[in-house]
């Protein structure tokens, strides 16, 4: 199992125009660390990128750099930030499982797990 999330990192004003950017979300200007961990933390893989490339968007960079590295894989953990047709693309072209995870007060209130209460 993997598991990946990313964050936002200022760099200084001597660092290539290049390669920043602004994190809308954070309000971060500079670059954007993507990692692939297992489930004892340890890193699989890193890709450093300009900090406006949405979650969604940078995957792509990061997962296909271990396709082959890692033949036990079966199933990816992402937050919230990876939703959409990501997981589709995921399993269509590695048949990993990528599962999104969501925080109690982000999952629907009709879910199963999360009873609403009134």
């Amino acid at each position: 199992m993997g598991i990946i999330d990313s964050r936002s990192v200022k760099t200084s004003h001597y660092a290539a125009p290049s390669c920043k950017g602004i994190d809308g979300n954070k309000k971060v200007k500079g670059r954007k660390e993507r990692i692939v961990v297992d489930t004892l933390g340890l890193p699989m893989d890193v890709a450093i990128h300009e900090a406006n490339i949405h979650d969604s968007k940078g995957v792509p960079n990061v997962i296909e750099k271990f396709d082959y590295k890692f033949p036990r894989l079966t199933k990816i953990l992402a937050d919230g930030g990876y939703h959409g047709t990501l997981g589709d693309w995921v399993s269509e072209k590695f048949g990993w499982t990528m599962e999104v995870v969501l925080r109690p007060d982000e999952c629907p209130t009709s879910s199963p797990y999360f009873p609403n209460d009134g």
